[in-house]
């Protein structure tokens, strides 16, 4: 399970010959990404290969596109991304400004030296109501001054958010629609959510929705990543078929106030504590079927609250973390690396490194930490072939790179609070119904392991009403997956697999007594 961060910006070099093939005249198509929310344009011949990148593919090795992409977070933000994508170490010398109607660009132009091949980049950053768009292309030198005017800028001026999907009208559901704020669980956080009744007289049985690791909205909302927002459509069918439901943006995102990054797991826990203290408040919820549904790591927050709070009538999860937080991540590691079609040696170093490094981690040893990361890193880069040492760029640069992106997670007060937590020691104490479903293809939460710790847990509780589910296709957002590897889930439907969402409305409608 990873932090799912709404700071995404990748693109990849294209490698090949620098062989110039200047075009004269050039003919636009647009093109609109709603995984980034924006418009622009690009030759019309230029291809889409994913990510929000364009390619000309003028012959078999041609070095020349482009990346049109937007990501909720600042430049500043963004840089330790940017540079080792693009073999870089600090960022580049601004060459000019360039403004249009709608943004203040700043454009960054500089050459790369791989091995023989010089590569030429124009990027253009722009920072506007905490996101930065960005416009990136690569050519040869040769080519580059001619595609500056004839892509570059043209891609530039056209660059435009998309308009939002029209906000639907909640008299067109079958159930009530309410905008609410409720005080969080730690001083000075007030959270904001929506919540949706049944259009029948009350009072309601209402599941709490509980995002994954990450700031996240109420609907689970993962742009760039997929389209998919999980708890917008589970909210919809649950509500439909009887059962409210509360979702809530995490502090610090959207209408709530707060300050996520400066969280710990047991304080994000206690906003879920809050908003069981909300419903309780109301006339129209009936306090004795107040339920919870976690994502990943609110599966943790449900243990914790299924274990000390007696108003949780029933707990339902999709790809809960069961077991404790190092093992999770050595696990993860592991499954993300043999997803991404790495060699198996190379699968194996990732878990021992991993399993090498958490300790020191969790126990605030960061000098050691970032030493073992070093030393992983620099064998990675060691045992690239010489063309690929290259594309890396320095050995030292190369490790210092990845590890600059790491520490800041190491350092975090989340962080460490999630690797200290068992959550199985909760687990066997909760007495209420629970509904588990796992995604046999899920790299981030894996399944066999945190069922069976899940199973074994509750069993040691006495706890009778168990019912764990696995969808053997499904990766860690229960779509329909390939190999469920993290980068496969733009390419996916942004839909969940067949008959998850009838399991997960069926054993609620039935655990709440909804009476049809």
């Amino acid at each position: 399970m990873r932090r799912l961060s709404a700071l995404f910006i990748s693109f990849a070099l294209l490698v090949g010959t620098t062989t110039a093939i200047v075009a004269q005249d050039t003919e636009y198509r647009t093109v609109e990404d709603p995984l980034f929310g924006v418009t622009s344009v690009v030759p019309a011949d230029w291809e889409g290969v994913g990510g929000g990148q364009y390619a000309r593919r003028a012959s078999a090795d041609d070095t020349v596109g482009m990346a049109i992409q937007s990501a909720a977070a600042s430049i500043e933000d963004l840089w330790p991304s940017i540079l080792p994508m693009l073999a870089l170490t600090e960022p580049p010398e601004a060459s000019f400004d360039y403004d249009t109607d709608l943004y203040e660009w700043t454009v960054y132009e500089f050459t790369v030296e791989l091995g023989e091949m010089t590569l030429a980049f124009g990027l253009a950053l722009s920072e506007k109501d905490g996101s930065t768009n960005l416009v990136l292309m690569q050519s040869s030198p040769e080519e580059y001054d001619a595609l500056r005017e004839q892509v570059l800028k043209p891609a530039i001026d056209a660059f435009a958010p998309l308009e939002p999907e029209p906000t639907p009208d909640p008299s067109a559901f079958a159930y009530r629609v309410e905008e609410v704020t409720f005080p969080g669980g730690s001083e000075g956080v007030e959270l904001a959510g929506t919540l949706t009744l049944p259009d029948t007289p009350g009072p309601h049985p209402v599941v709490i929705t509980m995002t994954g690791s990450g700031p996240q909205d109420r609907n689970e909302s993962l742009k760039p990543i997929t389209l998919l927002e999980p708890f917008a459509v589970i909210a919809d069918a649950l509500s439909s078929a009887g059962v409210g439901v509360l979702r809530y943006d995490d502090r610090g995102v959207g209408g709530s106030t707060g300050d996520y990054n400066a969280a710990t797991v047991q304080e994000l826990a206690e906003d879920a504590r809050a908003a069981i203290d909300y419903l309780e408040t109301r006339d129209d919820v009936d306090p004795e079927r107040i339920g919870l549904f976690g994502h990943s790591e609110g599966g943790l927050y449900a243990a914790m609250l299924g274990a000390s709070d007696p108003r949780v009538a029933y707990i339902g999860m999709m790809a809960p973390a069961v077991i404790d937080g190092i093992e999770i991540i050595v696990e993860q590691q592991v499954a993300m690396t043999r997803a991404a079609g790495s060699p198996e040696e190379q699968v194996e170093a990732a878990g021992e490194y991993t399993a090498k490094v958490m300790p020191s981690v969790l126990e605030g040893d960061f000098d050691e930490a970032e030493r073992i990361s070093l030393e992983f890193y620099g064998q990675l880069w060691d045992d690239l072939t010489p063309e690929e040492q290259e594309l890396a760029g320095e050995r030292g640069d190369f490790g210092q790179a990845r590890v600059d992106l790491q520490m800041p997670i190491y350092v975090s007060d989340w962080y460490r609070s999630f690797l200290g937590y068992d959550s199985t020691e909760d687990w066997a104490r909760v007495d209420v119904p629970v509904l588990g479903i796992f995604g046999g293809k899920d790299v981030q939460v894996v399944a066999e392991s945190n069922r069976v710790a899940l199973e074994e847990a509750l069993a040691a509780a006495g706890n009778e009403d168990v019912t764990t589910l696995t969808f053997d296709d499904a990766n860690h957002l229960f779509q329909e997956a390939v190999t469920g590897a993290f980068a496969e889930y733009g390419e996916l439907a942004p839909e969940f697999i067949d008959g998850f969402t009838e399991a997960v409305v069926d054993w609620f409608v039935e655990r709440a007594g909804v009476v049809g």
